[in-house]
């Protein structure tokens, strides 16, 4: 790895962290109604080519009788992306980038996914014509459905 590489890499893993923390603040308060579930916030470990080793929040999310889905960074550095957060539950995965500036483009006039107006967190469609959603509530609640299969 050479400077530039490391200096990209530490200026963006305070970037990533910081919009982590906001997601999950976001998660924590939209689930705060559902009296059922319970969330927690762990710690889990990165290591990415480009930051190194560092520490970032998970949060699991869970009801009284099982855990439903767990809520984990996968890192700061992903293409076309700054950052990436994956839903984990019941043998499924979703996956949630951050992306700036339209997201990724498949020239420089057009852009991948049209949905992505601003800069944030968004779904990605794991199918084959493109297509994301920026991440709110109801989405989320969704999402976690859809990889927990249960009722909320």
């Amino acid at each position: 790895m050479n400077i530039i590489e490391e200096q990209s890499g530490e200026q963006a893993k305070p970037f990533f962290l910081a919009q982590v923390d906001q997601l999950f603040d976001d998660i924590k308060n939209g689930l705060a109604d559902k009296q059922q579930l319970h969330i927690e916030q762990q710690e889990v470990r990165l290591n990415e080519e480009l930051t190194g080793v560092y520490m970032a929040p998970k949060l699991v999310i869970s009801s009284s009788e099982e855990t439903l889905a767990d809520i984990k960074p996968y890192g700061a550095h992903i293409i076309e992306a700054k950052g990436r957060i994956d839903i984990i539950g019941g043998g499924r995965t979703e996956n949630i980038g951050y992306f700036i500036n339209g997201g990724p483009r498949l020239a420089a006039d057009k852009q991948l996914y049209q949905e992505i107006e601003a800069d944030g967190w968004y779904w990605v469609a794991n199918s084959s014509e493109p297509k994301a959603g920026a991440i709110n509530q109801d989405l989320f609640l969704k999402l976690l459905k859809g990889v927990s299969h249960y009722e909320l």
